[in-house]
């Protein structure tokens, strides 16, 4: 925790870790400052057992301990339920890897039996994902807190709680910070993105960009809703190459509690970031589209 409370006096322009081929969209906001966001209300045995909130999105930890968090989205919206690839599952249970599911509260409810399978299993944490993949920066703030309430909510009836919250399409600004952190969530971002989402990105491709790109600290994503079909492919090199690395796994929460953990701030990206794609298949989606299930 003293390692936590380290990190509050880093700069964060300093500190600020670039996130492979994923620039925000825009470039011109400010960096937000790392000053610890005040707890309104004292932890209680139902919130994560954390003293204090950065006052900016993590993309990683700065640490010397050999780890690496694993994390899958499960993303649903109004009008696409998506699914579950049933194949990445096997292969993270089978491996018992440590892994964090960012969920929306849409994917939970149109996958009932999948998210109870999800929440019966000890290596897996949940991380809340906004209700419907809303973009929390676009819409009033009202409507922000309802997308974290509502999926709170659900999540809760699985027997669990959210350890993080992951803003949709990664657009986050102070306000959706402030707002996660009256749930006492840290909000979580990437400073290694698979490239999975879509299957615009073949399986070689995306072990390779997660193998170069990984480091002790690192959070990783990956989807497991239907829409990335090579994720199960490359998945298998990606732990193997891992762990060659030297690499452990585990969850989101872990992370952030080693005993020497820095947080690092993610870069300003008030209106998310783009996907990222291979360049020999075609051009980059044009601003504003991050994902196929990017709009809530």
């Amino acid at each position: 925790m003293h390692a936590l409370l380290f990190a509050l006096v880093l700069s964060a322009e300093a500190d600020a870790a670039p996130i492979p081929d994923a620039a925000p969209l825009i470039d011109a906001a400010p960096l937000i400052d790392a000053t610890p966001l005040i707890e309104a209300t004292p932890l209680t045995d139902a919130t994560p057992p954390a003293n204090f909130l950065p006052g900016f999105a993590i993309a990683r930890v700065r640490t010397h301990q050999p780890v690496v968090a694993l994390t899958f989205d499960a993303c649903a919206t109004l009008k696409q339920n998506n699914g579950f690839d049933r194949e990445v599952f096997d292969i993270l249970k089978r491996e018992q890897i440590a892994i964090t599911v960012f969920a929306t509260g849409r994917w939970i409810e149109t996958h009932p039996a999948e998210a109870k399978e999800l929440a019966a299993e000890a290596w897996i944490e949940f991380g809340n994902h906004s209700y419907s993949h809303a973009r929390m920066t676009r819409i009033p703030r009202r409507k922000a807190r309802e997308q974290i309430a509502r999926t709170e909510t659900i999540i809760a009836g699985l027997g669990r709680r959210s350890v993080a919250f992951r803003p949709p399409a990664g657009a986050w600004n102070r306000s959706v910070v402030r707002l996660a952190a009256k749930w006492h969530l840290p909000t979580v971002e990437w400073d290694v993105i698979s490239g999975d989402a879509g299957g615009h990105i073949g399986a070689q491709k995306i072990v390779a960009t997660v193998l170069s790109a990984a480091k002790a600290g690192s959070i990783i994503i990956f989807h497991i809703n239907g829409r990335a079909p090579h994720t199960k492919e490359a998945l298998p090199d990606i732990i193997r190459g891992l762990r060659e690395k030297g690499l452990a796994f585990v969850t989101v929460p872990d992370l952030l509690h080693e005993p020497d953990a820095q947080p690092i701030s993610a870069r300003p990206a008030p209106f998310g970031y783009r996907p990222l794609r291979d360049r020999k298949r075609g051009p980059q989606e044009p601003k504003g589209i991050v994902d196929e299930h990017s709009s809530g």
